[in-house]
């Protein structure tokens, strides 16, 4: 029975442009007629805006995948530079090892070639020469002397104008 009079006082409120309550106990400030107007009017609008705004964050999404791409870019162009210098390094570490062992490798040529010239003593080798080999100096008829033409010559440089 209650339910009938619900039902007839909705009804009724409904015809006479009064506020009716959608389960709530508080009075809407406009009446369902509006409301239901209302809401068809603003939709448009709010879809709309709601479609506006989806364009909006999907730029957004897009723009801010594009800035991490640029970044990641340029973080793996810096990683690439700093392989590159490293490898420049070592390099460059390897070449001046080499140089001092060239240096080293000359430093200790040039001494042993000072002290072979030291050894080579013309005297020594002729009394060498004499005593156990069982040579002797050639007589002056066994001398034959050759004329050779200057082209045939062979020009050494000493290591001194090489370094030049």
């Amino acid at each position: 029975m209650a339910a009938k009079r619900r039902k007839q006082n909705t009804k009724q409120s409904v015809r006479s442009n009064s506020y009716y309550t959608y389960g709530n106990v508080a009075y809407d400030v406009q009446p369902a007629d509006t409301q239901i107007q209302h809401k068809r009017k603003t939709h448009p609008q709010k879809s709309a805006l709601t479609r506006k705004e989806s364009l909006a964050r999907r730029e957004n999404r897009i723009h801010s995948f594009q800035v991490c791409m640029v970044m990641l870019l340029i973080f793996s162009g810096c990683i690439a530079f700093m392989g590159a210098n490293v490898i420049v390094t070592n390099q460059e570490v390897q070449i001046r090892q080499k140089k001092s062992e060239l240096s080293d490798l000359k430093a200790q040529n040039a001494t042993l070639e000072s002290e072979l010239a030291e050894q080579i003593d013309l005297d020594y080798i002729k009394q060498e020469a004499m005593t156990r080999l069982g040579m002797s100096e050639p007589q002056s008829y066994q001398i034959v002397y050759i004329d050779v033409p200057k082209q045939s010559y062979t020009i050494q440089y000493s290591s001194d104008t090489n370094a030049q």
